[in-house]
């Protein structure tokens, strides 16, 4: 099938039904100098093709037209309404046939001013896109990518919601920087919005990831320094990474600032610490995790007292944790009580602890072993499919050691400034 102009795009997208032979067609359409061109153009009589063209039923032919009309910056503005009908409505089938055209879709989105506000429709594509919503591609992390720039967070949570548990590079082409960001920005959200399981799971996965040389990639290192925070803030001291780790990631905190920090946790001279190193974690985007670490501090000074104490005096608290102010004092104490942090009674000045009972319904464990198992299968078949691929495991490492820590860009406009500008300061880190 040979195309010439916009109208036989459109007729053929209107009329052709088996999608291979569309997109081939397509493709070999767009390897004319002025394809864009005709694309981004009207029909005679002013005709807009995308009136014409449906989202769901002529999914190849609006995606081609859509994605033209964007190459020129600000072009989103006026195509608002058609971007979300597309997202919302198109088909994943065909869709497999073109991820090279995809790519450039999202990653021309990825340069408009009005980015924001298409956020939601960006998300409800990313969920639509591949045929099975656990599949990853690299329109998830261009996705969390976009997210993280805008400072959109809540945006990116459904689709942070359904694990990754397949991929499949004849159909959706990926590479291991792809894994790695995505882990990343991943982090970065759930760091935003304080939610410190996850984000350390995803901190914890960018820094697992296998290395190739005895070198890991800047990324990794920068993953590695956020994890350390999060590991403070969330068990007061730095955890044993998986065995399966190199143990170069701990042995260069362990000699960083970060590692003084841990070091003098919760109790030391943490203040001095963070004004004498305030530089490093300035130059490390990471003085907004920072003070979340030193906020935290006084919260990990109270629950050791929980394993000396049965009883104390609020004055007695303030004295044990450094806190002199009686109603931010109380104020945490009824906080931590609320959120299970301690278990304890405050009965006006005194606060008693309790010691904790496990509290398990046979119906929790009985869900609790069932999602196991389902987890069990879910990577079985994962290691089954990367198992038969020597060649995906091979070119990942090389991917993975030649990209190093500078050759991140190639994903919509994705540069160094991008990555480590994000400065996660203040409250909510914005």
């Amino acid at each position: 099938m040979s195309l010439t102009n916009l109208e036989d795009v459109v007729t053929a997208a209107t009329t052709v039904t088996d999608s291979a032979v569309l997109a081939n067609a397509l493709r070999n359409f767009l390897k004319r100098d002025v394809a864009e061109h005709l694309l981004a153009s009207s029909l005679p009589d002013d005709v807009d093709p995308l009136a014409i063209l449906n989202p769901t039923t002529n999914t190849l032919g609006y995606l081609y037209v859509l994605t033209a009309r964007l190459e020129q910056p600000g072009a989103a503005i006026q195509l608002a309404p058609q971007i979300y009908a597309f997202c919302e409505g198109c088909s994943s089938t065909p869709l497999a046939y073109v991820s090279e055209r995809v790519n450039t879709f999202v990653n021309r989105l990825m340069r408009q001013p009005n980015l924001p506000e298409l956020l939601e429709a960006l998300a409800k594509f990313v969920q639509r896109y591949p045929h099975k919503r656990d599949v990853f591609t690299m329109v998830h992390m261009v996705f969390l990518h976009a997210c993280v720039v805008t400072r959109q967070y809540q945006v990116a949570l459904p689709v942070l919601s359904v694990p990754m548990g397949s991929i499949d590079k004849t159909i959706y082409p990926i590479n291991y920087l792809d894994n790695l960001l995505y882990h990343y920005f991943g982090a970065f959200v759930y760091i935003a919005l304080k939610r410190w399981p996850q984000a350390e799971e995803f901190l914890e996965m960018v820094v697992a990831a296998p290395i190739a040389s005895s070198i890991p990639s800047a990324i990794q290192m920068e993953a590695m320094k956020k994890l350390a925070l999060v590991q403070l803030i969330r068990h007061g001291t730095l955890k044993s990474l998986p065995r399966y780790v190199p143990q170069m990631f701990t042995k260069s905190i362990k000699q960083s600032p970060y590692g003084q920090l841990a070091k003098a946790y919760p109790a030391g001279n943490l203040i001095q610490i963070a004004e004498k190193e305030a530089k490093v974690f300035t130059q490390d985007f990471n003085f907004g995790l920072l003070r979340e670490v030193l906020d935290h501090a006084p919260r990990w000074k109270l629950r050791t007292l929980t394993k000396t104490y049965l009883t104390l005096s609020m004055s007695e608290i303030g004295k044990e944790i450094g806190m002199e102010d009686g109603k931010v004092l109380r104020a945490l104490v009824e906080d931590m009580i609320r959120v299970g942090e301690i278990t304890a009674i405050l009965d006006n000045d005194t606060l008693t602890f309790i010691d904790e009972k496990p509290d398990f319904r046979p119906e929790d464990v009985e869900k609790a072993l069932a999602e196991a198992q389902r987890q069990c299968e879910r990577l079985a078949l994962l290691d089954q499919q990367i198992g038969r691929s020597k060649e995906f495991l091979q070119k990942a490492l090389k991917e993975r050691d030649s990209g190093g820590g500078g050759a991140w860009a190639g994903h919509g406009g994705m540069d160094e400034e991008l990555l480590w500008a994000e400065d996660l300061q203040g409250e909510g880190y914005v």
